[in-house]
C-alpha cells in the first residue's frame, strides 16, 4: 500500500496478515482473549475484509478474509 501525503510523516513498515475464515468472528474471539482492536473490520473492494489487532503484549497484526474470485 502506498503511503498517502495526507497521512503525514509516516515511516514505511511491515504488517503481517493472517488469513481467517471469518473476519468479524475472529475479531470477536480475539477481543474475548484480551486483544485490542486497532482498526475495526472493514471491506477492501475485490480483496476481502480485514481488521488490525494488538495482542496483550503489544504486538500489532492484521487478519483478513480474502474474497475468492468468481470462476464463472
Amino acid at each position: 500500500m502506498e503511503i498517502q501525503k495526507e497521512w503525514g510523516d509516516m515511516p514505511s513498515y511491515w504488517m503481517v496478515y493472517f488469513s481467517v475464515a471469518d473476519c468479524d468472528r475472529s475479531v470477536k474471539q480475539a477481543k474475548s482473549l484480551g486483544a485490542k482492536v486497532v482498526v475495526e473490520p472493514m471491506d477492501i473492494p475485490t480483496i476481502g475484509r480485514f481488521a488490525t489487532l494488538q495482542d496483550p503484549q503489544g504486538a500489532t497484526f492484521s487478519i483478513i478474509k480474502l474474497e475468492m474470485p468468481s470462476t464463472n
